[in-house]
């Protein structure tokens, strides 16, 4: 399987060792997708296979993004693509850029990810719960949950025949998911390879950034990329996202199954 890392500054080669492919950008912020810095990370690396990610964009964000285009057509950087995570973003590059390789971010795969849900799904749950109040206590049995609700939460939201049909015909050969802690079930076509980031999974994230960071300024500047903030077992904040660290691979039946040919490792 070949292997892929976020960088958004430049390292060694010892580094990269290994790393057939590498991301620059991030898929959280258009505050930190800065098209200056964004276009020398591109030029320092324009001999390796580079993968732009994008977040969800604003107007704001999409003139960074022309401004890295432009730059971009200076260069015949073998292997591009651009990873999209709106459907705006996504438009404005198949109708002006036709040529440029896209792949669907995990924004917009839509999985199911909250980890806790994991003892619900397999019945592991307490099987009675006593409520109490100043006249009385209730006893509550939790009822079992289907097996059919674990097959729902193993799949993507890519999984209709006319998101795939869209894909396709748009040239949309890939997509991008996260690492579940249960079990991952596919039935994309063959034509539509999957990328797995390891070991982070994106939980959710926000615009209202010092809500999730404690801090209530208005001006964006640039605190929360600078310190990842643990809130509990393996839940992380960092920026304006919030990440769960699952650093155990799926096995080899799962990762075919699910057209995995890809791992992007990012580091929060």
């Amino acid at each position: 399987m070949k292997k892929s890392k976020i960088i958004n500054k430049i390292v060694s080669v010892d580094d990269l060792i290994g790393f057939e492919r590498i991301y620059i950008g991030n898929d959280y912020c258009e505050k930190n997708l800065k098209s200056n810095e964004i276009i020398k990370l591109i030029e320092f690396y324009k001999n390796k296979k580079i993968t732009l990610l994008l977040p969800f964009l604003t107007d704001i964000g999409l003139k960074n993004l022309i401004s890295i285009l432009k730059t971009l057509d200076k260069y015949k950087i073998k292997g591009f693509e651009i990873v999209f995570n709106d459907w705006g973003t996504f438009y404005y590059l198949r109708k002006n850029y036709p040529k440029i390789k896209l792949v669907l971010g995990r924004l917009l795969t839509k999985q199911r990810k909250d980890p806790r849900m994991d003892i619900i799904l397999k019945n592991k749950q307490e099987h009675f719960k006593i409520f109490k109040n100043a006249v009385s206590s209730n006893i509550v049995q939790t009822k079992k949950v289907p097996t059919s609700l674990l097959d729902l939460f193993s799949i993507n939201m890519v999984e209709t025949d006319e998101l795939i049909e869209l894909l396709l015909k748009n040239n949309v050969s890939r997509i991008e998911i996260d690492n579940l802690v249960w079990a991952m079930s596919s039935n994309l076509p063959k034509k539509i390879k999957v990328s797995l980031y390891f070991p982070y999974v994106l939980l959710t994230l926000t615009r209202y950034c010092g809500a999730i960071n404690n801090k209530y300024e208005k001006i964006c500047n640039n605190d929360c990329i600078k310190q990842k903030k643990k809130i509990s077992d393996n839940f992380f904040i960092k920026g304006n996202a919030l990440y769960y660290k699952n650093d155990i691979l799926p096995n080899k039946n799962i990762i075919n199954l699910n057209n995995i040919d890809r791992l992007v490792y990012q580091i929060i």
